[in-house]
Parts: C-alpha cells; sequence; structure tokens
C-alpha cells in the first residue's frame, strides 16, 4: 500500500492503472490512508502535548467545583489554548446564554458558567450540565501531580476525535475529487465509466492526505481551497496522459 500511495502522489500516468484494480483493494487503499493519516496526526499531537502542556498548565486559573456547580475563580478569566488561537471562559456569574456570535467573535471553545458548559457546532450553541455530583478543585499543585494522567486523557481523547475527524475529511475529500473528476470530463466531453471516476476518487486522496500532513505541519492558506486546486491539476494531468483508445 505504500508503494500505491507514493504512485498516486508523484505518478499521473498509474491513476489509468488504478481504474482497473477491485474494489476491494480500492476501498482498503481509502481505509489505508486513513490509518496514516490517524498515525501521523497522533504522533504529532503527543509531540505538541509534550512541548505545550507543561506551560499550558501553569496558566490554568485555580478552579472550585461543587457539586456540579462552578464556585471559583470569583470573576471570569478566559484560558487560552495553544496553537489554536482558541479560549475557554470560565463565569461562574454569567448573567445570560453565550450566542453563537459570542463564540464566533472571542473565538471560543468552551463557555462554563455556574453549572453548565456550552460549546458551539453547526446545528448552534449547545450545552451540557455539570454532573451533580462532581466536586473538584484545581490548583496548581494538583495540575502538576496529575499531570501524567491528563496527557493520558488528553491522548484518549485526542485519538478518538482525530478518527472521526479523518473520517469526515476523507468523506468530504472523496465527493470533492469525484465531483471535480465529473467536472473535468464534462469538460473534455468524455465519458467515464463510474467506477473509473469513483477509483480515481479514492486514489486521490493520496495526494490530498500530502497536502493535509503539510497544512498540519507548516499550514496550507486556504487549505480546502487549495485542496480543490489541488485536485484539478491532477485531473488535467491524468486527463492529458489518457491512453489514446480511451478517449
Amino acid at each position: 500500500m505504500i508503494l500505491l500511495f507514493f504512485q498516486s502522489i508523484f505518478s499521473f500516468r498509474s491513476y489509468h492503472r488504478f481504474s482497473t484494480l477491485g474494489p476491494w483493494k480500492t476501498a482498503f487503499f481509502v481505509f489505508y490512508i486513513w490509518l496514516l493519516g490517524l498515525l501521523c496526526f497522533n504522533i504529532w499531537f503527543t509531540l505538541q502535548l509534550q512541548q505545550q502542556l507543561p506551560a499550558f498548565l501553569k496558566t490554568v486559573p485555580e478552579l472550585s467545583f461543587e457539586k456540579g456547580t462552578l464556585t471559583g475563580p470569583e470573576q471570569a478569566v478566559t484560558l487560552a489554548i495553544p496553537q489554536t488561537g482558541m479560549s475557554v471562559v470560565f463565569d461562574a456569574h454569567a448573567q445570560r446564554t453565550p450566542t453563537r456570535e459570542d463564540f464566533i467573535n472571542r473565538q471560543l471553545l468552551a463557555f462554563v458558567t455556574q453549572n453548565r458548559i456550552y460549546t458551539v457546532s453547526s446545528f448552534g450553541v449547545q450545552s451540557q450540565q455539570l454532573p451533580a455530583n462532581f466536586t473538584l478543585h484545581i490548583t496548581q499543585s494538583w495540575l502538576q501531580q496529575n499531570m501524567a494522567s491528563i496527557r493520558g486523557a488528553l491522548q484518549g481523547a485526542g485519538f478518538f476525535g482525530s478518527a472521526l475527524a479523518m473520517g469526515l475529511f476523507l468523506l468530504f475529500s472523496f465527493f470533492l475529487a469525484a465531483s471535480s473528476v465529473y467536472l473535468w470530463s464534462a469538460w473534455k466531453r468524455t465519458l467515464l465509466p463510474p467506477g473509473t471516476v469513483l477509483r480515481w476518487a479514492a486514489f486521490l486522496q493520496g495526494p490530498a492526505l500530502a497536502l493535509w500532513l503539510v497544512n498540519l505541519l507548516w499550514g496550507v492558506p486556504l487549505f480546502l481551497f487549495g485542496l480543490f486546486i489541488l485536485y484539478m491539476i491532477y485531473i488535467q494531468q491524468i486527463f492529458n496522459l489518457m491512453p489514446e483508445k480511451k478517449r
């Protein structure tokens, strides 16, 4: 599979051979791309935790939860999350429910009030009540003593979260690739079998993963637009190298 991965990135001609591969091998390639992306992200995430977590924990304010209620600090505090540009607000005396605009304008990841945690999603602001028996007093001493447990919990959450996020990304990327192939097919007035379109879209996830890794390590401005441009370049070259008998 690693050979197919590199061929999908560096060999445009290979896509004409990919169109003859069986459905199971094609599906396994996408699964392999998912696993590879998951592995790379979690290695990167683990390294980031080792570098960023100690300094981040030193910025965590003293927090008190008594029987499912945030009792301290007395004043609202904002905790910045390193490398994300996002933050979490703790406000035990919030007078109103945070809105979607609050989350967007203040770049909030979560908003914790007296007894609820608010987050934002594509469906709007969602809330979850703190467990009634939740009691915890977070101090710098407690954080240092439990750093290993905190790191392990974050790594576990990062693994499951990244597994879902990578799956959703590949699903979106696959449909974007298939749509791009159909677009070029119509422009070139070349009727492609549905199986060829789906296989090309599947193997285009190789270059998509490579771009995603570049974005993870160094950042790619307008990543989704860049992904579309990447597909346009690859598909143009694939059509340019199409054997005469398939035109």
